[in-house]
């Protein structure tokens, strides 16, 4: 299985480092801009509800997503390994970023790892 994976947001303190309060918000034009998955913020906001993660203003959104995409990745990965041999490997999109945006990183864009690294890392380490 190669190239699949789930967006979050870095955290909100990253971005606050380097977008005008006023654009903090999740459809605001610089966020928008932001985004580059061809199916934008919906998927995020839809899982998150499916999930029953609970947000009510952009910086719980952004940590919620991160907690989702933790989740995301754990089941994927799961999975993988249960399809054995099937499934003998798994590479997944992506490590970090170039710049604090939604991403399907792992890792933000000042280095500190997101939930899903440590939950990446916590299933395979078997």
């Amino acid at each position: 299985m190669v190239e699949w994976g789930f967006q979050s947001y870095p955290d909100y303190e990253l971005l606050a480092k380097y977008i005008s309060p006023e654009f903090l918000q999740l459809n605001s034009e610089v966020m928008k801009n932001r985004q580059k998955s061809y199916v934008g913020n919906g998927k995020i906001t839809d899982f998150l509800q499916q999930y029953n993660f609970d947000f009510t203003d952009f910086k719980t959104f952004a940590q919620q997503s991160q907690n989702l995409q933790a989740l995301g990745y754990e089941m994927a990965l799961k999975s993988h390994i249960a399809a054995q041999p099937h499934c003998m490997g798994t590479l997944l999109w992506q490590l970090n970023d170039c710049w604090p945006g939604p991403s399907w990183s792992i890792i933000n864009y000042n280095g500190k790892p997101k939930p899903a690294y440590w939950r990446v890392k916590e299933v395979l380490k078997n």
